[in-house]
């Protein structure tokens, strides 16, 4: 039994949407809108027939689009059609499990609802940790790599005599068909160029938001994290959506970042999916999860992309 056999976007759609309400709410955090009215952002690269192989031009051609649906649900929509996502975990186990159901009532939520978000999670994080795509930094991330360490190392700027530096600092630019390196030691030019940078960043925000800034070239590798850093995404993943829900915020002991009921349910389906199969994520009310979220928090996985959803929505 499932709460729906399969969504098709036709006689039944009022309902299918209803289903996928919260994953409808969380891929607004997970894949941002695409910025229409931002002028550097003049669309996604073209791409002609002769740049891709016969499979992935004949992939790209029929991709389905339904109006006013997101291209995640329907993702997700076709491969919940397919069985593609529910290899270690069904929906009959999931109602049957007190606890979890116990945990979903506490919180006011829909467990139908809460079935479909369990789905989006899991598939949108394995294709994001553990099978996404590698990727070079984005402009933008290249600018704050190379801005932030060096004013880090500015000790002090004296207008008469300049920059003191921390450390020594060289910059050195390779230009092919140069005979020679430029070499940039200066610590009074490398602290300009570097505070230039800065100024230009932090003047202009749509810098940050553009997706010309932050496009990614993807590279033909993949490299899974850590299953621990994989855990921790998985569970931030839940607990941004139980932000997003008033009614468990309005909950949450004073000065609390989540109830015990909050983690104590992510504990659970880190077990039920069996992303780990320790006994630890079975027990309630440990501090498991609390120890994950301190060792691993302000994680960056910036260097993926999601193998299987859009990074933007159109």
């Amino acid at each position: 039994m499932k709460p729906i056999d399969k969504i098709e976007w036709k006689e039944h759609r009022a309902k299918e949407e209803q289903l996928l309400e919260y994953v409808s709410l969380l891929e607004q955090i997970y894949v941002p809108d695409f910025n229409y009215d931002d002028p550097s952002e003049s669309g996604f690269i073209s791409v002609k027939e002769s740049d891709v192989s016969p499979e992935e031009w004949e992939r790209m051609l029929n991709q389905p689009s339904v109006h006013g649906i997101s291209d995640v649900l329907i993702i997700l929509a076709k491969r919940y059609n397919e069985g593609a996502i529910t290899q270690y975990f069904n929906y009959d186990s999931y109602i049957k499990n007190e606890l979890i159901q116990n945990f979903i009532k506490d919180l006011e939520l829909d467990a139908d609802k809460f079935w479909f978000l369990i789905l989006f999670i899991y598939d949108y994080s394995w294709h994001y940790c553990m099978d996404g795509i590698d990727a070079e930094d984005s402009p933008y991330e290249q600018l704050m790599k190379f801005t932030y360490p060096i004013l880090e190392c500015v000790e002090n700027f004296d207008p008469k005599k300049g920059t003191t530096l921390t450390t020594p600092i060289k910059l050195q630019l390779s230009i092919e068909g140069w005979k020679k390196d430029i070499i940039i030691d200066n610590p009074t030019a490398i602290h300009y160029i570097a505070s230039a940078c800065w100024k230009a960043i932090k003047k202009d925000d749509t810098i940050e938001r553009s997706s010309v800034m932050n496009h990614k070239e993807k590279l033909d590798s993949s490299t899974p994290i850590h299953d621990s850093a994989y855990i921790y995404y998985f569970a931030m993943m839940f607990l941004n959506f139980f932000n997003m829900q008033p009614t468990i915020v309005a909950k949450r002991r004073k000065g609390a970042n989540y109830s015990t009921k909050e983690k104590d349910l992510v504990c659970q389906l880190i077990a039920f999916t069996r992303i780990s199969t320790k006994d630890c994520w079975k027990r309630t009310d440990n501090d498991t999860l609390k120890s994950f979220l301190r060792q691993y928090k302000g994680l960056n996985v910036s260097r993926t992309i999601n193998s299987i959803y859009p990074s933007v929505r159109m």
